[in-house]
């Protein structure tokens, strides 16, 4: 009999990039977690509502959502506030990324990048 391993939580994927939800998807599925991916404000606000995410992964820019949009959106709710936010972007311009640390994110790491540092961020934010 197969040994079933107790999941991680949920993780949502903010990204209108199909090949960065699908790989993020499947390497968070992977490392035990749930996924939900959402594209844009309307995904987004549904998923916050009824799921409650442990761990929020998005780029700077998904459809018709913004990141300071995003952080507004979490920051607001009290059941939301502290949800770690990781984006991870193809944006390299250095006041961008220093823009989205001072909005809350807690890590900015390269879209398509090394996985390993990405386990770094989420075991500190969440384990």
């Amino acid at each position: 009999m197969a040994e079933q391993r107790r999941s991680r939580g949920l993780v949502l994927i903010v990204d209108e990039d199909q090949a960065a939800r699908d790989l993020y998807g499947d390497w968070f599925t992977s490392e035990g977690f749930e996924v939900m991916s959402a594209v844009g404000l309307t995904g987004l606000g549904w998923a916050l509502r009824r799921d409650r995410p442990r761990l929020v992964i998005t780029d700077l820019v998904v459809g018709d959502l913004v990141l300071a949009q995003l952080m507004a959106r979490l920051r607001s709710d009290r059941s939301t506030r502290c949800i770690p936010v990781v984006l991870i972007t193809a944006v390299t311009d250095s006041r961008a990324l220093d823009a989205a640390k001072r909005m809350g994110v807690a890590a900015a790491l390269p879209k398509f990048g090394d996985l390993d540092a990405l386990r770094v961020w989420v075991a500190r934010l969440l384990d």
